[in-house]
């Protein structure tokens, strides 16, 4: 049976989650009827072109603060009925009105994913998110840590399910040299490298905190940074007052940023929290060891001592031990990056979490058939 898919959502920077998305578009196009609707605005835009040319149908929104939003998403869904609404949201306790709008559509199973744990402690927002999630029929969390921080709260533990995130098999090869020639890097560096936008978040400043130290014990340590925001100027003046501007690369976004995972020794993921971050995926796709700190989602991707390791969060020292640990053995980090690439394979692949997400509709669907 051919099933209709609508997938949402309001945010104005989709980034991981936006690519979640899109893997799970690719994996039902082909079998289903699948739209997706998204923020018209340029750091969404990439969202709507990435899913039209899959084969699915798009509608560019405004933001959902505009008079036209509301009749824009209900034409919608009147001109395209889907048994499926699919609503992506960080934490959504900004409680916008997709789900609602699903709801009196008339779609008969409404489910949402929650890509960031809940760690906002204000009682006006966690009201927010109740409010929000009145009408959604399951909450997908993308990890089992994410999901108790929902729990916490008091969601109901039958309203969620976790579907472990999961990402594509490696693009296309580039090879050690080629990556690094792009990145302007010597074939013969240590490289260590890290993926993400530059915010608090994702903690790049404890990473650049441990350069001096590393780079005293491999003279040669190139810290490659891939990725843009709004913390890119202060990182950079952090890298000069330590005196390791030479030692620190700040590569900006690019669009092929995991085919040049093949210019690196070491990933490394400092984040303060996370979801389930899909560039550890990533990277252990590609066979590289990675060092994360233990926080919510890093600690269910990486197997500490085997496919990397774990370190605390906001430790700079210990952060710099564990890549130092890797640098000196290259034994060591082929056999943690083989071991990593045998996970990805075993439990995060993209097909695994489309299968998983399409059992989570199939279960909803049966309950609402059953009500009806």
């Amino acid at each position: 049976m051919r099933r209709s898919l609508c997938v949402y959502t309001p945010s104005a920077d989709p980034s991981g989650m936006g690519a979640h998305m899109l893997d799970l578009v690719a994996e039902y196009v082909g079998t289903a009827e699948v739209s997706l609707m998204a923020r018209a605005c340029p750091r969404a835009d990439w969202l709507l072109a990435g899913a039209a040319e899959l084969g699915a149908r798009t509608l560019p929104l405004p933001s959902p603060r505009d008079p036209r939003f509301g009749r824009l998403v209900t034409e919608f869904l009147r001109a395209h009925p889907a048994e499926v609404f699919h609503c992506h949201v960080g934490t959504g306790c900004e409680d916008w009105d997709g789900v609602r709008l699903a709801r009196a559509a008339g779609c008969p199973a409404v489910v949402q994913t929650q890509h960031l744990p809940f760690l906002v402690s204000h009682p006006r927002k966690r009201r927010a998110y109740h409010h929000a999630i009145e009408g959604v029929d399951r909450l997908i969390a993308v990890s089992e840590g994410l999901r108790r921080t929902y729990e916490r709260i008091g969601v109901p533990p039958e309203l969620l399910v976790t579907v472990a995130n999961g990402v594509a098999p490696p693009p296309g090869h580039m090879s050690r040299t080629e990556a690094r020639r792009i990145l302007g890097l010597a074939p013969d560096r240590p490289v260590v490298l890290t993926i993400g936008r530059l915010t608090h978040m994702k903690g790049q400043w404890h990473l650049i905190d441990a350069v001096p130290a590393l780079a005293a014990r491999f003279p040669d340590l190139a810290v490659v940074l891939l990725g843009d925001g709004p913390l890119r100027g202060s990182l950079a003046d952090q890298a000069a007052a330590l005196g390791v501007s030479e030692h620190v690369v700040f590569a900006g976004h690019r669009p092929d940023a995991r085919q040049l995972l093949a210019a690196a020794d070491v990933f490394v993921l400092p984040s303060r929290h996370e979801g389930m971050p899909l560039v550890a995926l990533e990277a252990m796709a590609a066979g590289l060891p990675v060092v994360a700190t233990r926080v919510i989602g890093s600690a269910e991707v990486v197997d500490d001592g085997v496919t990397g390791a774990l370190v605390r969060p906001g430790d700079p020292a210990a952060l710099g031990a564990a890549v130092a640990c890797l640098l000196t053995s290259p034994a060591l980090r082929r056999r943690q990056g083989a071991a990593g690439r045998r996970r990805y394979e075993a439990a995060f692949t993209r097909r695994r979490m489309a299968v998983e997400t399409a059992e989570v509709y199939e279960s909803v669907l049966a309950e609402a058939e059953v009500a009806a």
